[in-house]
């Protein structure tokens, strides 16, 4: 567990405006940390508010919002009651998400921000910078946290479970989490790599299989949103590995323990369609996001898949 800014990896940037701050003690009182999941946005604000609560002694209060309910307007009107309530001392909040502030939630805290209570401070994370109120983010020091390189994921990854830096598994992991450690660690000790895999095996399935049965398939994929925004980044690096396996670039591949099924798949597909599926991919993602229809979507998705696949 990270007790201290000295301790987190790979967000060099905002960790070293973070620690001027507190070594010219002139720290902000509102900050925000945004980017995507597992970059250690939620770490780095623990972290923070650690050194905070050091310095301000032991009657200072740490409190987190977190969950994935909406904050409303009632929890910004207990927020400010306990931050006023604090006789010494500081008062630091840890507010995950702050997307999910509702509109009035949003407005009422926006008047905290603009006449904060003294000695209180103020640690957003947010992955949808744009979900948040204009005027909010002006009141708040932004600093974006950015993905990791590859090879720094799989050194970091390699040094946490004692494994070479070229071993096979890190060096999948460390592609397949797109700069994140968080992510990391949830694919080397969880289940995502199964997980992937039994995407993966529905993907292969697809070329081979009636319209009726890719239908199906689709009417049966389980309806979770944020789910499926996660799956169809697996169903973009696939059809990208396939892109590269005909092609035979050197590129390394997302899935190289399927080679072999990546170059016998690759060939029912013409460049051309595997660019027009990797295109809808992309959009099929934003419509979801968008709240689009999820079982309309994924079905013209995969059926477009079956009508690529030259069988």
């Amino acid at each position: 567990m990270v007790e201290t800014l000295d301790h987190v990896v790979g967000q060099a940037v905002p960790v070293s405006i973070l620690k001027r701050a507190l070594s010219t003690n002139r720290v902000g009182h509102a900050y925000l940390f945004s980017g995507a999941e597992g970059l250690g946005k939620e770490t780095v604000a623990r972290a923070m508010a650690s050194e905070l609560k050091r310095r301000g002694g032991p009657l200072s209060e740490i409190h987190i919002l977190d969950g994935d309910e909406t904050i409303r307007i009632d929890d910004i009107r207990e927020l400010h009651r306990k931050a006023a309530l604090v006789p010494s001392g500081f008062s630091i909040w840890i507010i995950l998400e702050a997307k999910r502030m509702h509109v009035e939630a949003s407005n009422a805290f926006l008047k905290i921000l603009e006449e904060p209570p003294a000695g209180t401070y103020f640690l957003l994370t947010t992955t949808q910078v744009q979900a948040l109120l204009p005027t909010i983010l002006s009141r708040c020091q932004h600093l974006p946290f950015r993905r990791m390189a590859e090879k720094d994921v799989a050194k970091w990854l390699a040094n946490k479970v004692g494994r070479s830096e070229d071993d096979e598994r890190v060096q999948s992991i460390a592609r397949l989490a797109h700069g994140s450690l968080g992510k990391a660690w949830a694919y080397w000790e969880g289940t995502l790599l199964e997980e992937r895999d039994a995407v993966l095996s529905k993907l292969m399935e697809v070329p081979k299989s009636s319209y009726a049965q890719v239908l199906g398939l689709s009417q049966n994929w389980p309806e979770d949103r944020k789910k499926i925004t996660e799956e169809l980044q697996l169903f973009l690096e696939w059809f990208r590995d396939l892109l590269i396996v005909k092609n035979e670039i050197a590129l390394p591949l997302y899935n190289p323990s399927y080679r072999q099924e990546l170059s016998e798949i690759s060939a029912l597909y013409t460049n051309q369609d595997l660019v027009r599926i990797m295109e809808q991919i992309m959009e099929t993602e934003k419509a979801i996001a968008g709240n689009g229809r999820i079982r309309f979507y994924l079905g013209y998705l995969l059926l477009l898949m079956k009508k690529g696949a030259l069988t």
